[in-house]
């Protein structure tokens, strides 16, 4: 095997999968992607409605574990992340959302010039292959396929109809000019398929005697020789390493990319020691920063079977779906599971949305872990998520040993008023879910239940209930303060030859669905490396 490239990716999920196509396509470019997990071949993952048993599996799915949350009753909860080609978006609900413009100008006010909206808007349209073509907002020609449901359950036609009962805009494409609204979600999907960012990016371009990919490689240090990482110390099998020539770049996520580097000993001085980590270069951000949408579930179950379901009398009918799907791509296993949603204000003050709204046809609990309800009965479930936390966590290490699994501490709730805005999102949702619509349909309100009403059961119900929605990001942030670990062209501060580029990078959590971000992001960051773009890049600041 060849040892020696010109560029090492670590990480062949969402970023790595836009770096390895846009980086291999200079031909006299040697690109290596290196992947912990396995090759994407589960039909489950092609399957968009696979989502319910790729939560469960532990070869596609790293299935991390948090440490006990000191505000939600000490409890772990359970940290989805993909791990095979393609990463998260392989076991995703698919739901195509960019965020707030205002999201992005906050990432330039916060230290990150050439990073707002108008600077990334570009990307999003260059990775974009939307169904009906590129506009103003669209783009036409990109990789990433970006279509509409093929697939849309009557109760989620109900909740969207609920929601113009409610006075909430009908919105029709939340990337639109506007984000404000119900509707149903833009999927990553092409012809009732799940389009990953690996069947987007990566595998077209797999035939390029320049691109190698190595899966089941667990990156385990980065490689050193004085303030230059020259490669990457890998386990396959054996022990070997891979050097970037030029550089090294990590797209391992928010969660693993931290990781890699405080094995490498490069981070907080003290973390390091606790850690038995030599110390090679302290950079005291590295893994601070964590932010997450927390989400809190009002499940009901419904008055007939017209929703999804594991229920008994449900079985021909599955097993019709399965058949339609496995002919023609067609039927309700096209569904992303959440359907329908929206962005919408916890109070009318707010100046834009605060909360985001996932609609699924189905009785969904503690990520579709226990199905107790699901097999018993038919019903529907809103999960509504504060889109701009103030909490912030961190990702650790344990050890010196890189096949533990990190220490991951989203400290949800530590923050004044976000536990505030999480009350307000289960009142607005069972404002919504009280309209004719709904009401005509539900049977009866099983979580939070009828006996919880006062704001202080609320409280109790979100600290004993309430779930990531899976968006981790910012804990490699890009800025100039003394904090960042990157600047604003994704290299790390004080060392040469590495950069990162994924979640990890970002400032601040924008308000949506981080998948389409991270694509957009990783494009722009190619340009950065490939010398086609040059950020106002001043030094660090003193702050």
């Amino acid at each position: 095997m060849q040892k020696d490239y010109d560029y090492v990716i670590v990480g062949g999920g969402s970023a790595g999968c836009v770096l390895a196509n846009r980086l291999s396509a200079d031909p006299a470019v040697q690109v290596l992607v290196l992947e912990a997990g396995p090759r994407d071949w589960n039909p489950l993952i092609r399957t968009p409605a696979g989502i319910i048993g790729l939560m469960r599996s532990k070869r596609f799915n790293w299935a991390y574990w948090t440490e006990p949350e000191p505000c939600l009753n000490q409890r772990r909860l359970f940290w989805p992340r993909g791990k095979t080609l393609g990463g998260s978006s392989a076991i995703n609900a698919m739901c195509y959302t960019r965020g707030h413009a205002s999201d992005y100008d906050a990432w330039e006010a916060a230290g990150c010039p050439g990073w707002n909206y108008a600077s990334l808007l570009p990307y999003f349209l260059a990775t974009e292959a939307f169904h009906a073509g590129g506009s103003r907002y669209h783009g036409g020609g990109g990789e990433l396929a970006v279509s509409e449901l093929l697939s849309r359950n009557p109760y989620s036609e109900a909740f969207i109809a609920a929601g113009a009962e409610l006075g909430l805009p009908r919105n029709d494409d939340f990337n639109g000019p506007s984000e404000e609204g119900v509707g149903f979600y833009h999927v990553m999907q092409r012809h009732g398929v799940r389009c990953s960012n690996a069947h987007a990016f990566l595998h077209p371009v797999s035939k390029r005697p320049n691109l190698h990919v190595l899966t089941g490689a667990l990156a385990m240090q980065l490689e050193l020789q004085g303030d230059r990482v020259t490669g990457v110390r890998i386990k396959r099998g054996r022990r070997m390493i891979c050097y970037g020539r030029s550089e090294v770049v990590l797209a391992a996520g928010a969660v693993n990319t931290p990781q890699l580097l405080l094995l490498s000993g490069i981070g907080p001085e003290q973390e390091l020691r606790q850690a038995g980590v030599p110390v090679r270069h302290v950079l005291p951000g590295v893994g601070r920063n964590l932010q997450d949408h927390l989400d809190i579930s009002v499940i009901w179950r419904s008055r007939d079977r017209r929703g999804m379901s594991l229920h008994p009398s449900a079985l021909p009918r599955n097993a019709k779906n399965a058949l339609q799907w496995l002919v023609q791509q067609r039927g309700e296993l096209c569904s992303n599971v959440a359907e329908a949603g929206g962005f919408i204000r916890s109070i009318p003050s707010e100046p834009i949305p605060d909360l985001q709204l996932h609609f699924i046809p189905a009785i969904e609990e503690d990520h579709g872990l226990r199905l107790g309800r699901t097999i018993r009965y038919y019903g529907y479930t809103v999960r509504t998520c504060f889109l701009r936390p103030q909490s912030r966590g961190q990702i650790g290490i344990r050890s010196a040993n890189p096949e533990q699994p990190p220490r991951i501490e989203p400290r949800y709730l530590t923050a004044s008023g976000d536990e505030e805005r999480m009350i307000l999102a289960v009142e607005r949702t069972r404002e919504l879910l009280a309209q004719p619509s709904m009401r005509a349909i539900g049977k009866m309100e099983l979580t939070p239940g009828q006996n919880v009403r006062t704001r202080q059961q609320i409280r109790d119900y979100i600290r004993s209930h309430a779930e990531t929605i899976y968006h981790p990001v910012g804990t490699c942030r890009m800025g100039i303060d003394s904090e960042a670990v990157v600047d604003p062209e994704c290299r790390v501060h004080g060392l040469r030859g590495l950069r990162i580029v994924d979640a990890s990078i970002f400032p601040l959590l924008m308000g949506s669905n981080t998948n389409a971000p991270t694509t957009a992001i990783a494009a722009r960051a190619a340009d950065c490396i490939l010398g086609r773009l040059k950020t106002v890049s001043p030094g660090r600041s003193a702050a």
